[in-house]
């Protein structure tokens, strides 16, 4: 099968991970395959390196010729079964690539739960009879697909992989970066970029309520802009400091989780994270806001999950990890439950199922 993958974006993302991940697994099992993603992109050199052929363009914006262009110069040349793509701006190019050519294999993979902006170019996004299958990353996900108007046999629900080998808790891994937590005190870790949306201010707020009925439970917050002068603040105001440790972007996430205790999501919002799969894999067990994504976890894999939004009910989840904040860790059970329900194979099975149904 010929597959090319489109996705546009400089950043390392969750998405461009997943991209990754499908890419590298279907040529493994012998599939033609193609990723067409942002020049000079964190996804354009993995790609390179993993030995994947790559075409890379400057996407620029949503309704840019000049890319449309390209991607039908692409689809000319590479001939494709199956177009993938995986973010908003490809989306609505291959939307008018397909169209213009009466391509019939376009998938369209949507990662995130929030509703977007419904306006003429949204209705032929999302309605477009040139899509032939969504791929949700969670039952909520499909869900907000079905309430902006896509037809339910059009949605198939693949989970989202994280990597077992990397998240591995009987391989011992080493800190890139500075941890500031003695070794044996528990630890309470958020990994996550910072917005709004995430709960930092949230947990934040929890923790003090924590501060003295668990005196040796230190937080440590990791991510884009963890460290930024608003979070700082923050800390400072609930007079923190010794307490919250603000590390900002790391790239050693398995090592941090092999030395805490329990980690935290607290979104208020998120498609299906990364972060609770990577430490359930690493057999830390999580703590998680009662979003339908979460839940939907927690129907896989144990979470121990507090009412959205409320501090209160955080702080009272964070107080019942005291009995047992040492002896969750690399819990076999977390990590078997994970393993079979979130691995890079699974989720290549069943997307390549996707495909299948399309090119019957």
């Amino acid at each position: 099968m010929k597959i090319l993958h489109s996705l546009e974006g400089t950043s390392w993302s969750g998405g461009q991970q997943q991209t990754l991940f499908l890419a590298e697994g279907q040529a493994r099992l012998g599939h033609d395959v193609l990723v067409m993603c942002q020049k000079n992109g964190e996804l354009e050199k993995r790609a390179k390196t993993a030995g994947l052929r790559v075409s890379s363009l400057d996407y620029r914006c949503e309704m840019n010729p000049l890319a449309i262009y390209r991607l039908l110069r692409a689809f000319e040349d590479f001939k494709p079964d199956i177009v993938n793509v995986h973010r908003s701006w490809a989306h609505t190019q291959w939307v008018f690539v397909s169209l213009m050519k009466r391509f019939s294999g376009l998938v369209v993979s949507r990662r995130v739960l929030f509703k977007p902006d419904f306006n003429p170019l949204s209705y032929v996004k999302y309605r477009s009879s040139a899509i032939k299958r969504f791929i949700a990353v969670s039952d909520a996900v499909a869900g907000r697909l079905r309430e902006i108007g896509v037809g339910p046999g059009k949605i198939r629900v693949v989970y989202p992989a994280s990597d077992s080998n990397k998240f591995d808790p009987s391989v011992q891994t080493c800190l890139d970066g500075n941890w500031p937590v003695e070794p044996d005190m528990p630890v309470a870790l958020m990994v996550g970029n910072y917005s709004r949306n995430k709960g930092h201010c949230l947990l934040i707020e929890a923790f003090a309520g924590v501060r003295d009925q668990w005196p040796a439970l230190q937080l440590v917050l990791a991510g884009h802009n963890t460290d930024s002068a608003e979070l700082y603040d923050m800390v400072k105001r609930y007079k923190l400091t010794e307490r919250v440790h603000l590390l900002g972007f790391r790239k050693d996430v398995p090592a941090m989780m092999q030395r805490s205790s329990f980690t935290i999501n607290a979104s208020y919002q998120e498609g299906f994270s990364g972060s609770v799969r990577e430490s359930l894999l690493m057999g830390v067990p999580v703590i998680a806001s009662d979003i339908p994504s979460n839940l939907e976890i927690g129907r896989l894999v144990p979470l121990s999950l507090f009412a959205c939004g409320q501090k209160d009910s955080l702080t009272r989840r964070i107080l019942e990890q005291r009995s047992h904040a040492n002896a969750g860790k690399n819990d076999a059970v977390l990590r078997s439950l994970a393993v079979k329900s979130f691995s890079v194979d699974s989720m290549i099975k069943r997307t390549m199922a996707v495909y299948d149904e399309i090119c019957s």
